[in-house]
């Protein structure tokens, strides 16, 4: 099988929005810690109010993928003309005033904006200085940034897509195999609960197994990969890799796990939705909220809201 030219004759369908309805792993792990909030966020259209974290995430996202695709597609020489430290501070004012915009105030300090772009340009110096340890140049090929899938996990509900986007889908030529990233930015990075926490890793197994059915890949040829990035570190590391702004984490994605997973999308999808149909079933929503205590997560600010 060649996985390269597979991949490159796969088109993507695009969605009808008339008669389809896209869910994410999103809408999926906030259904499974917490339906209150699911219904607050997708029934009543109550949105979470936009904060610092996200602007800075999304901005660092797209500017070491920026980096990447220079690398890969135009060269290192076009990488190493990158102003990646601008590139960012940039995308991370543009990001937060378009939120300021939409709310009608501020949600940071000026001391708090001053702090996320000192911490977004020590990450960019750190994977700079540190990029080969992580990205070969020679041997790998960059198949696509944000890459899509779009599939219909239940057979009895074809309108319902999973919809996802792939922030960094590689090809390691020596072993022949596909690896696929995604970049999560983090205060000081996951710690033992997180990386137990498998609502919070399974969503590349999950990618992992629709991206193999959308572009005919075989799955075991396929690797996923947290790449993780800190804002924070110690400044007196115990160990020297607690000095590191990068860490990486691989989830387990085998059969079982993915198994398991679809097993679960299956189950939120004939929960929220009529059977053949796009239409969210309102009282089985209803149904399963009301049964359903309030999760016990500090976050949730929906059920703090009930407190």
């Amino acid at each position: 099988m060649n996985i390269l030219e597979n991949i490159n004759n796969t088109v993507v369908p695009e969605m009808d929005w008339a008669t389809e309805k896209h869910i994410s792993y999103t809408q999926l792990s906030t259904w499974m810690e917490c339906p209150h909030r699911w219904k607050e966020m997708y029934i009543d259209k109550i949105k979470n109010p936009p904060n610092i974290y996200l602007s800075f995430g999304t901005s660092m996202h797209e500017t070491l993928q920026e980096y990447m695709e220079l690398m890969y597609n135009k060269g290192q020489q076009h990488a190493d003309q990158f102003d990646a430290h601008k590139d960012f501070q940039e995308r991370f004012m543009k990001f937060y005033q378009a939120d300021v915009d939409k709310v009608g105030e501020h949600f940071a300090t000026k001391e708090q904006l001053i702090e996320f772009v000192n911490d977004g340009l020590n990450i960019i110096d750190f994977f700079l200085r540190h990029r080969q340890e992580h990205f070969q140049k020679h041997g790998w090929k960059l198949l696509g940034i944000e890459m899509p899938i779009l599939v219909a996990p239940h057979e009895n509900y074809p309108n319902v897509k999973m919809m996802g986007k792939l922030d960094l889908v590689m090809f390691d030529e020596t072993l022949h195999k596909v690896v696929i990233y995604d970049i999560k930015t983090s205060t000081r990075g996951w710690t033992k609960y997180d990386k137990e926490n498998k609502i919070k890793t399974s969503q590349m197994v999950i990618y992992k197994k629709y991206f193999a059915e959308q572009y005919n890949v075989p799955v075991d040829s396929i690797d996923v990969k947290y790449f993780i990035v800190k804002r924070k570190i110690p400044a007196n590391p115990k160990y020297p890799i607690m000095k590191s702004r990068i860490q990486k984490f691989v989830p387990s994605s085998g059969k079982v796990t993915q198994n398991k997973l679809v097993k679960n999308i299956k189950s939120f999808i004939e929960d929220v939705f009529i059977k053949d149909s796009h239409i969210y079933d309102i009282d089985k929503i209803e149904e399963k909220v009301n049964s359903t205590d309030k999760c016990s997560s500090k976050w949730c600010q929906t059920c703090n809201k009930k407190s």
